[in-house]
């Protein structure tokens, strides 16, 4: 089972006999603890006694004491315990995994230090194989090791080693358990040794099975039957069932997480799932019939399949979505085996916890959750209260494809949305609550794709269909091109957006009937420029119009930047504007500027200012103005002689001439000397009445120094 040092003869005894110095061979992979505590039970001491003597570092450093902790200790410690032990400290670092870690500090600053810790910062650790240990050291002490998956079996005596839960400060029950009748723990046991042996991701790839392992334990499926009976088969009699569940988690799912982690590990096995993907990420585990078919066989559970497949989250799915997304090179490996906190599995003694607090507390009745500390939401409140602003927003629009910028009840939804689309280490009870709302909240596609077919959705089930045949008609251009789109591109499509039209009518044999949506470019033009001309009637210019602007059914503001792109495009090829920009220009000279189209519309604020009849005041700051525009005004001021002729031309327009801008930014020079005069007589009426709470009226030394 494990590698020790042969024991040492010791010579006999008497009762009364002075124990003579001993040398304690440390067992392979043994705790810093364990080793110290079997070195003072060879004194007839405590390791609490021995260790703070020998060090001279007082008795606090067991504070808390559990034998569950461990003993860190520096390079001059670590050089006592040789010396004591008579064991060099190479075979010591060789044989104990702590040995140099976390090496501590001396409040001195010199001299031996120690550090006992315990808890989750320490690996996971438990009694080794006692008859093992017993038969190396000769002695019936148990000895601490640190438990990795395949070295909690012991094949010799068909062991398994639980490790140490500590349940509201004191350990649960340690024994291990007996695998008698169970020889597939043995045959898993060598097939798991044999893993890592020949593939170096072995050890991560365990990781991610055993997580697959949890969650189908989790879900206690009726159709299951070889775990409760090995569970039943590993419990000792009189013993709670339920208890003994938890307990024994990790070992009743052993076989199958070293089969699932054998299948992980095949490269083959990837490159075939990649080529069955055609590069399309999967939406459920039901878009990978190879690899459902393969757990179904491995695991020797043929209704697995139809448990799994609707899967669409958690770390299976995941763990392909990185086979896809990434197939080859060293960084990509390194992803393929990332286990993301939500999915990792719940400590057993957090599940010991929590089953011993649901048998002894009563449930709570009413009230609302804690807010933890002080008064920030938890992760969990947090998500609640996305969550009720998204079922909503779904009773509304049927859908949660909202756009990354939407603001829902001033709730920013779009960007809640989006960052737990893009989050791959989601819980997956949280995953379920938002596909109870819509079960394409997260798309493998682009969220636009999904509001474009939540549009034509809408538009067949109003309509009564989408006539491909006909060029779609009845749809807007927009709507009716995407469609036509789709139709081109049908086979390239991800195989669920291919189910998802086919909801709609689009077919495969409909989308082979498929026509363009038909319009004339003229019409189509002449109907956008009077949508601009409207615009441009009650606003006064078209650069006011953003990407978001909508005009009688067409996106104005994207239909400008567009015509903005074109012409820009036709002036570097004919040096001249082109034709349809000249129609627009007849609306708005100015509707594409050669400077930024912000300066643009902080003019026409500036203009409709002035035509409101007020006036331009640069000397005085602008006043009546907003913050902003008097900022922008202030700028242009300052800035005048960088302005281009037309910007310039432009600013007289509106009441700033060259000698107004020049004054103005003179006038910062100017105002920092009024201030300094204000401040002198402020400083003398200070030290006459020892306030500066004077009326607005008040008159010191001839300056109105109230006003």
């Amino acid at each position: 089972m494990h590698d020790f040092l042969p024991p040492q003869p010791q010579p006999p005894r008497t009762a009364a006999a002075r124990p003579a110095p001993v040398r304690l061979a440390p067992l392979r992979g043994e705790t810093n603890l364990s080793y110290l505590d079997r070195l003072a039970d060879r004194y007839r001491l405590g390791v609490r006694d021995l260790v703070p003597s020998l060090l001279q570092v007082g008795g606090g450093l067991f504070k808390g004491y559990r034998t569950d902790g461990e003993v860190y200790l520096n390079a001059e410690a670590r050089a006592r315990i040789s010396v004591f032990s008579r064991v060099p400290e190479e075979i010591l670092q060789r044989a104990l995994p702590a040995w140099t870690a976390q090496e501590p500090f001396p409040p001195d600053g010199a001299g031996p230090a120690g550090r006992f810790r315990f808890g989750s910062v320490v690996p996971a650790a438990g009694e080794g194989c006692r008859l093992c240990t017993a038969a190396r050291t000769g002695r019936a002490k148990p000895a601490r090791l640190y438990l990795q998956p395949h070295t909690r079996i012991c094949p010799r005596h068909r062991r398994w080693m639980l490790g140490t839960h500590w349940i509201c400060g004191a350990p649960a029950d340690t024994e291990q358990i007996d695998l008698t009748g169970l020889p597939e723990m043995i045959a898993a046991h060598r097939r798991h040794l044999n893993l890592l042996r020949h593939w170096p991701h072995g050890v991560r790839a365990f990781e991610v099975a055993h997580a697959v392992a949890v969650s189908w334990w989790a879900q206690q499926w009726p159709e299951e039957e070889q775990w409760p009976r090995r569970a039943l088969q590993l419990a000792p009699p009189g013993t709670d069932p339920g208890w003994c569940r938890l307990l024994a988690r990790d070992a009743v799912i052993y076989p199958e997480t070293v089969a699932l982690a054998s299948v992980l590990v095949d490269e083959r096995f990837r490159r075939r799932l990649l080529a069955e993907s055609s590069g399309h990420l999967p939406h459920t585990l039901a878009d990978t019939p190879a690899l459902v078919s393969k757990l179904a066989q491995i695991t020797n559970r043929g209704w697995l399949p139809e448990k799994i497949a609707s899967t669409s989250a958690g770390p299976l799915l995941v763990w392909v979505h990185h086979c896809v997304r990434s197939p080859a090179g060293a960084a990509a490996a390194d992803r393929l085996w990332t286990l993301h906190m939500a999915h990792r599995p719940r400590p057993i003694a957090r599940e010991l916890q929590a089953y011993r607090d649901a048998g002894s507390k009563p449930k709570a009745v009413g009230g609302s959750p804690s807010r933890g500390r002080g008064l920030r939401l938890t992760p969990e409140q947090a998500f609640h209260t996305g969550l009720a602003h998204a079922r909503a927003y779904g009773a509304l629009h049927g859908h949660l494809a909202a756009p990354i910028g939407e603001r829902f009840n001033g709730f920013a939804l779009g960007r809640w949305l989006s960052n737990h689309r893009k989050s791959p280490a989601v819980p997956p009870e949280h995953v379920a609550e938002l596909e109870s709302l819509d079960p394409w909240w997260r798309p493998p596609w682009t969220v636009m794709w999904q509001r474009s077919y939540y549009e034509a959705r809408d538009h067949a089930r109003a309509r009564g269909g989408l006539r491909p045949e006909r060029g779609f008609p009845a749809t807007s251009f927009g709507l009716g091109e995407w469609l036509y789109n789709q139709c081109t591109g049908y086979a390239d499509l991800h195989p669920a957006q291919q189910r998802l039209l086919s909801d709609i009518g689009l077919t495969p044999e409909a989308v082979q009937t498929a026509r363009p949506r038909r319009k004339h470019m003229a019409t189509h033009f002449q109907r956008a420029l009077g949508c601009a001309q409207a615009f441009a009637d009650a606003h006064g210019t078209l650069v006011a119009a953003t990407a978001d602007t909508t005009l009688d059914g067409l996106k104005l503001g994207q239909w400008l930047a567009n015509q903005r792109s074109k012409d820009r495009t036709y002036q570097h090829h004919h040096g001249t504007p082109s034709p349809r920009a000249l129609a627009l220009s007849a609306i708005d000279p100015w509707w594409n500027p050669p400077w930024t189209l912000e300066w643009q519309r902080s003019w026409y604020q500036a203009r409709t200012h002035v035509d409101g009849g007020h006036v331009l005041d640069a000397t005085a700051g602008f006043p009546g103005t907003t913050s902003a525009l008097a900022t922008w005004l202030t700028n242009q001021c300052a800035q005048y002689d960088t302005l281009q002729p037309e910007q310039q031309d432009l600013l007289v327009r509106i009441g700033i001439t060259p000698g107004q801008a020049q004054s103005a930014a003179a006038q910062p020079a100017e105002r920092e000397a009024d201030f300094a005069v204000g401040l002198g007589y402020a400083r003398s009426y200070h030290s006459t009445h020892g306030t500066l709470a004077a009326a607005i009226n008040t008159v010191h030394d001839g300056f109105e120094l109230g006003r």
